[in-house]
């Protein structure tokens, strides 16, 4: 399915770009703040709100950096979900530099490039949100298209805190648009305060977002605000919280799982079926240089299936052992997660080492090269695995509907769009400790590449034992590695921060 810039975030979206980077994107921290144009003289009219609001999704996806620029890549380009799989059991680094493999060995200092830039990114786009939520109120259009927009700005800026707050803990917390370098030079706020606002975020998302004014296609629903308040609930802790609001979206029917796994990762079913928030790429489009970098980063060299060539596929990330053995053989995730050999168009079959293979629809898209593939932030199988979870808690125990949740998932994975396979049987008659190993069991196969086994790791307490269990080669996980470091240049400008634990 083609997907065009005017039809996921609106028109004027490229032309928009400078504005919010002049406006409101300057590097967070950066001793020296450009502006070009006022506040004051373009937030005038409601197609300059719509025009800075569809800009927020620019900084999602290929960042606002040029496309030879070390920081190109917005927040879902690569690292989000990089990071979460290669700081785990599931994924080893072979790209030859060395800022990703330190993360796969557990090596990763604050000088870590890539942690640098993603800390950045997360922040160049919460400055934007704000300057949206700052800026659109005074101007005069029709009231419910106005709290629609900063819906969106705030449900972007909760997604961007709740992964600050995940990935480094206490973070500084800044919900006004940065005017002057000075004002960003805060003290790190407490992960709970962070988390209030968050709520606070989504809750006003959930209120005023519309369900008939610039629905989906890449944009936040109240339903992916409810969705997404279930996991801020889980990570909290506070799992009363986290059920109900997984049982609302269960309850809207407003999603359900694909029949088949595979049928997650077609193009033609981006924000369709289980899909609940996504962040949009457009690599193939003439609009403009939009690349997806599953492909790039995960399949392996050489794979070309219409002999038009040029591919760019290389390899860097590959699944550990541990991983890859951990899955059922006839667990339709496996085959789905992971390709080994390749028949090219002539009917010659190459085979190799496991690598990624969920992410490519090759009959959408035949060549190894930039992809139109989004990436899943949210999807309906996540909401049934935190419902699952959050009841055990809640019950000290699983509940008969924690067992219809992840059965429902389970059952999911062992049909293969033809036939049920005699694998994953309905789990029954667990105790608390071993429904809870078994959702993080779950979640693994599930969620491969998803931004997901780091953090299940940490919020489990699991993340040391796991690792050094899998043995994954020549990793060395500590107990500190539960967050990230502060990046170095961030303290080394903001006197006011400190470094986390370990670092």
């Amino acid at each position: 399915m083609k997907k065009t810039m005017d039809n996921k975030y609106g028109t004027g979206f490229l032309a928009v770009i400078l504005m919010i980077l002049t406006i409101a994107g300057c590097d967070f921290l950066e001793e020296n703040p450009v502006s070009t144009i006022t506040s004051d003289n373009y937030y005038q009219s409601e197609e300059d709100a719509v025009a800075a609001t569809n800009a927020l999704y620019d900084y999602l996806s290929v960042g606002t950096a040029g496309i030879f620029d070390p920081t190109f890549g917005g927040i879902f380009f690569n690292d989000y979900w990089v990071f979460h799989d290669l700081v785990s059991d599931n994924v080893t680094e072979k790209l030859t530099g060395q800022e990703y493999r330190n993360l796969s060995l557990f090596n990763h200092t604050a000088d870590n490039v890539r942690i640098e830039y993603y800390w950045q990114d997360l922040y160049k786009t919460i400055n934007a949100a704000n300057t949206v939520v700052d800026k659109i109120p005074p101007i005069d259009f029709d009231n419910m298209r106005k709290q629609h927009l900063i819906s969106e700005a705030r449900f972007i800026r909760a997604m961007m805190y709740f992964e600050l707050a995940r990935t480094f803990g206490d973070v500084p917390l800044i919900i006004q648009a940065t005017a002057d370098v000075s004002t960003s030079y805060q003290p790190r706020t407490s992960k709970e305060a962070v988390y209030a606002q968050v709520i606070s975020d989504l809750e006003f998302a959930e209120q005023n977002l519309s369900d008939s004014y610039r629905v989906g296609k890449g944009r936040p629903t109240p339903m992916a605000a409810t969705a997404l308040l279930s996991k801020v609930y889980l990570y909290m802790e506070n799992y009363e919280m986290a059920a109900e609001k997984a049982q609302e979206v269960i309850e809207s029917n407003e999603y359900f799982l694909w029949d088949d796994f595979a049928d997650i990762f077609k193009i033609e079913n981006m924000n369709e079926g289980e899909i609940i928030f996504a962040v949009n790429f457009s690599g193939t489009q003439s609009e403009g240089f939009k690349p997806n970098q599953y492909l790039v980063r995960l399949l392996p060299s050489g794979l070309d299936q219409d002999g038009e060539g040029p591919e760019n596929a290389q390899g860097w990330e590959v699944p550990t052992d541990d991983l890859y053995n951990s899955f059922y053989n006839l667990d339709r995730r496996k085959e789905v997660t992971f390709i080994e050999s390749f028949t090219y168009s002539d009917g010659s079959t190459v085979q190799f080492e496991p690598h990624f293979g969920k992410f490519w629809d090759q009959e959408a898209e035949p060549r190894a090269n930039n992809t139109d593939m989004d990436v899943i932030y949210l999807r309906y199988a996540d909401v049934l695995l935190i419902y699952a979870e959050a009841l055990n808690e809640v019950n000290n125990g699983p509940t008969p509907q924690a067992y219809d949740a992840i059965n429902q998932v389970r059952r999911r994975a062992r049909f293969d769009g033809t036939t049920e396979r005699n694998v994953l049987p309905d789990i029954a008659g667990l105790n608390y400790q071993q429904f809870k190993d078994a959702i993080l069991k779950e979640r693994r196969w599930e969620f491969v590449l998803e931004g997901q086994r780091w953090g299940d790791l940490v919020r489990m307490d699991k993340l040391v034992d796991i690792v050094n269990a899998s043995g994954k080669e020549n990793a060395s996980p500590e107990p500190f590695h539960k967050l990230f470091p502060i990046p170095q240049r961030e303290l080394n400008i903001n006197k006011n921060l400190t470094q986390n634990p370990g670092y």
